[in-house]
């Protein structure tokens, strides 16, 4: 709630006051960054690196290998699982999108 009303207070004194396209700029910048934070939410939250393959290391036995296999199926419902979003994501993203629209707004 705090950062939505530190972006109208900035969008009030564009119009009001101060150099307009500075505060816009800000506002854009700081939109993207949120945007971005959201990205890497995501991403972290995604199992990129889940499922990778492992080699036969130098004196394991067949048994041992066998027993150490990752299962393709479970990995497979890992990877298609639906995406999630954490609050942090959610609320990065709102602030993030309101700031881009305030700085666009501020700028026509």
């Amino acid at each position: 709630m705090f950062c939505f009303l530190l972006g109208f207070f900035l969008f009030l004194l564009g119009i009001f006051g101060l150099n307009r396209i500075l505060i816009a700029d800000c506002l854009f910048i700081l939109g993207l960054a949120g945007v971005c934070f959201t990205v890497v939410d995501i991403l972290l939250g995604a199992h990129l690196l889940a499922g990778w393959f492992r080699h036969k290391k130098k004196g394991e036995s067949d048994e041992e290998y066998q027993a150490s296999k990752i299962d393709p199926k479970k990995v497979g419902r890992l990877k298609d699982g639906p995406v999630r979003f954490s609050r942090f994501g959610k609320s990065s993203l709102s602030v993030g999108m309101v700031y881009i629209i305030f700085s666009v707004l501020l700028t026509l």
